[in-house]
């Protein structure tokens, strides 16, 4: 019996044991589709861009607090739906082909090839079409997804602000690929028995079938001996405390506001490759326990630097932002190696009365916990007294399909939601309470 009652799932979303952004975007930011460098506000404005600390304090604002949580979800091949939907799928089927293994025949090699020669063979027919179907669709279709909450406070009052923030976060990905031969398995059982019967034809023509040596039995090839499709599957745990720091200097006749964010971080990281067909086995160890021994530590530090400028005789905010410029890494015990690599992000706000247009374009793509992102990204942001309105459009220029995202969010008072849509399989979204005075 299995030892994990949703393997073939479970090896097509291994990134599901960690449901749930990209860059741990805050839920204003995620509004006007991320692009935020040049117009952020408070502890969430310097974890976008440092630099965003000096306008605080310009403003003479004292005291931010923020707190929040967002996810992304990326699903090409809506295998989450499927692993909700098929809990049990992989337990029923193995039951139904144990079931029909060593069952009496009713036929004879020298009956004519429609004879049926079993019967009540629709359920493991059915199952095995689904199953067809969750392997068909997630060859080398990737599944990301991501998850985060941060708690941070920022001291603007002083010449030189500071903002602290701690964030906590998870990456999960996978990926299968499937072997023809597999699918070929899987297909004959469906296609054989769907029509609650096995003919005499079927039984010859199609290989996980045969006669027993006693000519009166079904004699049927076990998943473990047969699978061969393959899937890989990584998680990364981070804990990360960052402090943003920001001063203004004249260039070039500009007052540039320059900000810099040194980031610490405790990785913990775990990945596998896992042949499906082993997971059939007894004698193999489970996937949580495969996870576990792949399991290692390691201690990283990077850095964000930010600058912005406002132009003259323009209400237009211009900012640049290096972002993780030291490589961080970590290598499983498998010798799979996740990485976070640097970002170029530039970026523009311009404000007319209540209504701020920004965007946000990354130079480079790069990896953020072992997930490729460039995010071009543009929003239109409405603000009257407490209640703001935001609406935006991204493309992730990373991303094999559903690249293109629509945002929308709103604020009151300090409460902040916001989300971005590219069809249900492919979403982000966060919420924060944050306030400054």
């Amino acid at each position: 019996m299995l030892k994990n009652t949703s393997i073939l799932l479970l090896a097509s979303s291994l990134g599901l044991l960690i449901a749930s952004p990209v860059h741990a975007i805050d839920a204003r930011s995620a509004a006007v589709g991320g692009s935020a460098i040049a117009n952020g506000y408070g502890v969430h404005g310097a974890l976008d861009n440092p630099a965003s600390l000096m306008r605080l304090h310009r403003q003479q604002q004292k005291f931010h607090f923020h707190t929040g949580f967002s996810f992304d979800i990326q699903d090409n091949a809506g295998i989450i739906d499927t692993a909700i939907d098929e809990d049990s799928l992989l337990t029923d089927l193995e039951q139904e082909i144990d079931f029909i293994s060593g069952q009496t025949l009713t036929c004879d090699i020298s009956d004519g090839p429609e004879t049926t020669c079993l019967n009540n063979t629709q359920t493991i027919g059915e199952l095995a079409t689904t199953v067809f179907d969750i392997l068909n669709r997630a060859d080398d279709q990737p599944i990301k997804a991501t998850a985060a909450a941060e708690f941070g406070v920022a001291f603007s009052t002083w010449s030189t602000p500071v903002a602290l923030y701690y964030r906590i976060s998870a990456s999960g990905a996978s990926t299968t690929d499937v072997a023809s031969g597999d699918l070929d398995y899987v297909n004959s059982f469906a296609t054989a028995l769907v029509d609650d019967r096995l003919t005499l034809n079927e039984l010859i023509t199609n290989i996980p079938f045969s006669i027993s040596a006693d000519g009166q039995t079904l004699s049927v090839q076990q998943p473990e001996d047969v699978l061969d499709s393959q899937a890989e599957g990584s998680i990364v745990a981070r804990e990360q405390f960052g402090l943003s720091l920001a001063r203004t200097f004249p260039i070039a006749g500009f007052n540039v506001d320059i900000g810099i964010t040194p980031k610490f971080s405790k990785l913990t990281a775990a990945g596998i490759t896992t042949d499906i067909g082993d997971q059939f086995d007894d004698n193999t160890d489970t996937i949580s326990n495969q996870f576990e021994d792949s399991e290692t530590t390691e201690n990283t530090f990077t850095i964000d630097v930010g600058a912005s400028t406002q132009l003259q005789n323009l209400p237009l905010h211009m900012s640049i932002v290096a972002r993780n410029m030291i490589k961080e890494s970590i290598t499983t015990n498998e010798n799979l190696v996740i990485e976070t690599t640097p970002q170029l992000i530039v970026g523009g706000a311009y404000s007319v009365g209540p209504v701020t247009l920004t965007s946000d374009i990354a130079l480079n793509e790069a990896k953020i916990d072992h997930i490729d992102t460039q995010i071009f990204a543009f929003g239109a942001d409405f603000t009257r007294n407490f209640f703001s309105a935001r609406a935006g459009i991204s493309h992730d220029n990373a991303r094999a399909s559903d690249a293109t995202a629509l945002s929308l969010g709103v604020s009151l008072g300090p409460l902040h939601i916001g989300g971005r849509l590219s069809e249900l399989k492919s979403a982000q979204a966060g919420a924060q309470l944050a306030f400054s005075f």
